[in-house]
């Protein structure tokens, strides 16, 4: 297949999860986690970084509760194939509300605002459904709406619940008023939780303050550990065009004329860049959905910083204030051992509201830093960088943080051997 094809069925933008199999993109089947999530009671958390595949999961319990694995509409069901077509038995009907809070915030300056969006969003929904609601603010909207269903009736579905949070972690009072919107909500949910199918809220921080008992939080659970990102048996098997293309550029050769050991020489290339996350310290880590796509969406199949590129370093400005909190020879001595140490309570209750939050949580949180080991209550929490391309933006990071402090030009010429091990190209003359 010519590289423009094979480019193609890259979903390199969030699509519904119909329009990803319609389409014809290419899917590594998730479903058997899809399944895990559709059949827990609770309501559940998760959290992963940005570009992680996390609104996927989300579109994909969203046509399972709509359609089923059936197939519908004159065409065959979107889960032909998967391993949830096998293991899905629930025959139900259900409403799905499914929310998307960074594109009903983004445009919001203020938390009333925010409010107002989440409102009408709520009362289009009740419309569509024929259900009638009386004019309140969201909370008595939601418990309205909530009061006319059936038992395990509605699948609620809300997409980076956090990102309201963070927008306005700056800002105390509006702070404050986000915080008890978003606990209204979490109330009503627990209360409500007979007329609820499938509760799921995806983030990238977790705020354990705000969330009520009665949610589960599955971020480090082992059973998730690879339901983001792709293994190496994944990437063979739902990309083996791609990486024979991308093999035969790098041996210079024909695609037809690549053998399977030049394609297993190129995993391993792509293991140092783009493997080695581990979400709940299993021993098989994976490889960065974004950092794979773009790859493979390079004719010239460039190893290249496509994740942290992507990011911009935006995400992580928030942690250089934190950080040169640190002392520099602290933040130092992890990047010559490798390891980065916090106990396991810091790292549960790390969030970007948190003003006391360690500033490695926040990096693990925001996918540069990953787990050696599962998390155990009441124990340490061994953490490393996963791969070449989080040891370069790292090293940026670190040298940002050095500069900040006004460090000793001793300590400075000290710390380069160590930053430019991880990176090469960095400079320490340059201001950040």
């Amino acid at each position: 297949m010519e590289f423009r094809a094979l480019r193609r069925k890259l979903p390199l933008a969030s699509l519904p999860f119909h329009a990803i199999r319609e389409y014809g993109k290419g899917y590594v089947d998730k479903t058997a986690f899809v399944y895990r999530l559709a059949q827990e009671p609770r309501p559940v958390i998760f959290t992963r970084p940005r570009r992680w595949g996390k609104s996927t999961l989300a579109y994909t319990l969203e046509e399972l509760f709509l359609h089923g694995v059936a197939p519908y509409d004159g065409h065959d069901s979107y889960f032909k194939g998967l391993a949830i077509e096998k293991l899905w038995q629930d025959e139900g009907q259900y409403l799905v509300l499914r929310l998307d809070l960074h594109e009903l915030h983004s445009d919001c300056a203020h938390v009333s605002e925010f409010e107002l969006q989440l409102t009408k969003t709520l009362r289009r929904f009740c419309r569509t459904h024929e259900l009638t609601v009386p004019e309140g603010d969201f909370g008595a909207t939601f418990q309205a709406l909530l009061t006319q269903l059936p038992e395990r009736s509605l699948v609620l579905l809300v997409d980076e619940y956090d990102a309201p949070l963070t927008r306005f972690h700056n800002n105390e009072t509006e702070l404050r008023a986000c915080k008890a919107l978003m606990r209204v909500w979490f109330s009503a949910i627990a209360q409500a939780r007979a007329k609820l199918r499938c509760v799921f809220f995806t983030g990238i921080t977790r705020c354990q303050d705000l969330l009520d008992p009665s949610f589960l939080d599955l971020t480090f659970d082992p059973s998730m550990a690879q339901s983001c990102g792709f293994t190496r048996a994944e990437l063979k098997q739902s990309f083996a065009d791609n990486l024979r293309y991308a093999a035969a550029v790098h041996a210079d050769c024909a695609p037809e004329a690549v053998s399977a050991a030049q394609i297993d020489a190129l995993l391993d290339e792509m293991a140092e860049w783009f493997d080695g996350f581990c979400f709940a310290g299993t021993p098989e880590p994976v490889f960065s959905t974004w950092s794979v796509l773009n790859f493979f969406a390079e004719r010239a199949a460039t190893l290249d910083s496509y994740w942290t590129i992507a990011e911009g370093l935006g995400a992580i400005k928030l942690l250089v204030a934190a950080l040169t909190r640190l002392d520099p020879k602290q933040l130092l001595a992890p990047l010559k051992t490798q390891d980065f140490v916090l106990d396991a309570e810091h790292l549960l209750q790390t969030s970007f509201i948190n003003p006391d939050s360690h500033p490695y949580g926040l990096l693990q949180q925001l996918g540069y830093l990953t787990l050696r080991q599962p998390v155990t209550a009441g124990a340490e929490v061994h953490l490393t960088w996963p791969n070449h391309e989080i040891g370069m933006a790292l090293a940026d990071l670190v040298a940002q943080c050095f500069w900040a402090q006004q460090c000793q030009p001793q300590f400075l010429k000290r710390a380069e051997a160590t930053l430019q091990r991880l990176n090469p190209y960095i400079m320490m003359d340059r201001r950040y």
